[in-house]
């Protein structure tokens, strides 16, 4: 299932969070109000969504948390359990 993010950029840097939670970032002051709109990616994870981050602010290669991990539901794809914890093809926190 893939996810949408959008990077935004204010006085503390940029951050990169999920388009469905910006407006409640933006109500509770953890953007700025004159944060600039960068990007939207759409991605299965979080750790996917940063990597194409990084590519498009021109960064080093994005380095998750933690090792990678076979899905424990046996799906077959690795996810990041010290991370997002979640798996690319289930589509939910494992």
């Amino acid at each position: 299932m893939k996810y949408k993010f959008e990077a935004w950029a204010d006085d503390d840097g940029v951050s990169l969070v999920a388009s469905d939670n910006v407006k409640w970032q933006q109500e509770n002051n953890l953007l700025g109000k004159h944060a600039k709109f960068l990007h939207s990616i759409e991605a299965d994870t979080h750790e996917e969504a940063m990597a194409v981050h990084h590519i498009k602010m021109g960064w080093e290669p994005y380095k998750p948390m933690g090792e990678a991990k076979s899905c424990p539901k046996g799906c077959g794809a690795y996810f990041y359990p010290e991370g997002s914890g979640e798996c690319p093809k289930c589509g939910k926190i494992c």
